[in-house]
């Protein structure tokens, strides 16, 4: 009777730690490569600015009102077509940061000819034409070398595989368009981008 008892007694033992580890959830996997997304606040100051980028990044709203260079009237470079016919280059750079500069956007347009475009210019994900957009944690940057597998603060992708890029006019030399998709580090972190938008004025530097 008490080697029947025994066999009870352990075969409830058994039933009672398979039900706790069934009922222990796996812990989750923090991914610190994107707690700069977390840090950011948006307030009327960033709403307010003429010309900026924003979207949701990760479901986190960020607006992009300045550039690196708002302490100087040259920001060549910066929100600019570059042009030379000679060697065929036609590259436009939109690039903003958050007004705490903590954070960087960049989308790069190639070969959009962009002047002689009708409008919505839906961006085409490859033969010459295509965009790119690049999310930089700046508190990070050149903490790895910027190419290299060690990267983890460049989120990038390309109208080539995940992203979607509309311009939808340009008056008076103000692009305006959308974009979503997402954005990947090379470490394989994703970040989803939605209704993102930007009305960027730009100047044009031929460079020949």
């Amino acid at each position: 009777m008490r080697s029947v008892l025994n066999v009870l007694l352990i075969f409830a033992i058994v039933i009672i730690v398979n039900s706790c580890k069934k009922d222990s959830p796996n812990p989750a996997i923090i991914d610190q490569t994107k707690d700069f997304l977390n840090e950011v606040r948006v307030d009327r100051v960033d709403r307010a600015s003429d010309y900026f980028i924003r979207g949701e990044f990760d479901d986190k709203l960020i607006y992009f009102p300045s550039t690196s260079a708002s302490q100087s009237t040259d920001d060549t470079g910066l929100n600019t077509q570059f042009v030379n016919n000679s060697i065929g280059m036609d590259q436009i750079n939109l690039v903003r940061q958050n007004r705490t500069n903590s954070i960087q956007i960049a989308i790069y347009f190639q070969h959009s000819n962009i002047f002689n475009r009708q409008f919505p210019y839906f961006v085409p994900a490859g033969d010459g034409e295509f965009a790119e957009i690049e999310l930089i944690d700046l508190k990070k940057l050149w903490s790895a070398p910027q190419g290299s597998s060690q990267n983890d603060y460049t989120f990038w992708n390309t109208t080539y595989r995940a992203l979607k890029i509309e311009v939808s006019s340009l008056v008076d030399s103000t692009m305006e368009g959308t974009f979503e998709g997402y954005l990947t580090l090379n470490t394989g972190s994703t970040i989803i981008v939605k209704n993102g938008y930007f009305r960027i004025k730009i100047k044009v530097v031929d460079t020949k």
